[in-house]
């Protein structure tokens, strides 16, 4: 990635393993596209209750050229589930990762191609 990785901690305390997790996560996504600009990670804990089960919440915002941005939300599984942190990251860089993916083949077929290339394509008759 062109800048560096943003990451928002609200309600969770910030740990080396976490930041490790992400930033392994997000060098990854140039895999799938490798003009991506930004990335605005956020992670995100409810207030907790006596009687509620920790809630995760996962934000990631991607710019990628020509000036489009894709945005993830990713939140655990109902109450009850102790779904960890970083299986809601994986879930929600999963997620981005395929909205990558499918941008960038659509970007590929969008491709203007100029009509004397396509002159030398078309199959020739005998």
């Amino acid at each position: 990635m062109r800048v560096p990785i943003e990451i928002t901690y609200r309600n969770v305390a910030k740990r080396d393993d976490i930041e490790q997790l992400i930033h392994d996560k997000a060098d990854k996504l140039n895999d799938f596209h490798d003009g991506i600009v930004s990335c605005r990670i956020s992670l995100e804990q409810d207030q907790e209750s006596k009687r509620s089960v920790k809630q995760f919440h996962v934000r990631i915002s991607l710019r990628v050229p020509p000036g489009k941005e894709l945005v993830v939300h990713q939140k655990s599984n109902g109450e009850g589930s102790g779904e960890s942190i970083r299986t809601v990251i994986s879930e929600a860089f999963k997620t981005i990762g395929r909205q990558l993916k499918k941008l960038k083949q659509k970007q590929r077929a969008h491709v203007k191609v100029p009509p004397e290339v396509l002159e030398v394509l078309e199959p020739v008759e005998e």
